[in-house]
């Protein structure tokens, strides 16, 4: 591919993400929780291919056209009141937390941003105002343990990926039960 094509299409996917993003502010205002859980499932498939099927292939041939990253504060930093809304869960939340990161997974690369999300969805009614940057964390500790592989910067979601290592290919099928 040409350097100038390769930048077009670089540019384009700048304006996809963008778009999409805008797409998903959307859906998050739909009240239908199963409606929505769909439609952001469909979203995060759609961001998936477009930046690992045409960005990433574009910046691995022409690097140089890659923008210096502005990362700003990492994802796995938190506020005051986020440490104190995180200090509130029991090891059983952390458990729950941690199994539907998991669950999430597969063995192929997902961005962390995306399996946080759809993650932070199925739990919002029981883990209410609990920040993605908590759930970041939780993502680094899976990695530290062996549970997950990762690739790029765990502190930015947007800028890394993970995937499901050995035993916990098996292991995220089973999510914990509720109640007794």
């Amino acid at each position: 591919m040409e350097h100038e094509v390769a930048a077009d299409l670089l540019t384009a996917c700048e304006k996809t993400i963008a778009s999409l993003t805008e797409v998903e502010h959307a859906v998050h205002r739909i009240s239908d929780e199963e409606e929505r859980r769909r439609l952001l499932r469909a979203l995060s498939d759609v961001i998936a291919d477009v930046l690992m099927s045409i960005r990433a292939p574009v910046v691995r041939q022409y690097p140089d056209l890659e923008p210096p990253a502005v990362l700003g504060q990492p994802d796995t930093n938190l506020s005051e009141e986020d440490q104190k809304l995180a200090a509130g869960l029991t090891p059983a939340d952390q458990e729950l937390i941690d199994a539907t990161l998991l669950s999430e997974c597969a063995s192929s690369w997902r961005k962390v941003a995306r399996v946080i999300g759809t993650a932070m969805d199925s739990l919002q009614h029981q883990f209410p105002g609990i920040p993605d940057g908590y759930y970041a964390q939780r993502v680094v500790l899976l990695v530290s343990s062996g549970s997950l592989e990762s690739q790029g910067n765990l502190n930015y979601m947007r800028f890394s990926e993970i995937r499901l290592l050995g035993d916990a290919r098996s292991a995220a099928l089973y999510l914990p039960k509720e109640g007794p």
